[in-house]
């Protein structure tokens, strides 16, 4: 059977490193296969769980997005967080639970920023009105 090395990783360890024959992500797109000898390829993933086989092993790993990229066949997948699992459904729910709700926090705070930043650009623009 012909195999793909999988390489999982974040800012602080190696969560995964093995040969596997089948890997399912996904991205903004939605979700794509990935078999041994694909065409090169990066993308951009969305939080969700990955899933790979090793033989009749079937692994899950809940990513909070990343970048994937497959060349000279290996997958790397590079995250800040990887939480591998035995159950599709657990780690549904941690992506639910806690990757969603960060990436939902981040807008907030993203929203929250843009509101100051118009506001001091308002109040320079009268400033600046007042000196003129």
């Amino acid at each position: 059977m012909k195999t793909f090395r999988l390489k999982v990783i974040t800012p602080t360890s190696m969560v995964l490193d093995r040969e596997i024959d089948f890997l399912r992500a996904e991205d903004s797109t939605g979700s794509f296969g990935i078999l041994p000898h694909h065409t090169e390829f990066l993308t951009v993933l969305v939080p969700s769980v990955v899933i790979y086989r090793a033989g009749d092993v079937e692994g899950y790993i809940a990513v909070n997005g990343g970048i994937l990229t497959f060349v000279a066949n290996t997958a790397t997948l590079s995250t800040r967080t990887a939480v591998p699992g035995d159950s599709l459904d657990a780690l549904t729910a941690v992506i639910n639970e806690k990757f969603l709700a960060i990436t939902e926090r981040e807008k907030a705070m993203y929203r929250s920023l843009k509101q100051m930043q118009q506001s001091f650009l308002k109040r320079l623009a009268e400033i600046e009105r007042g000196y003129s």
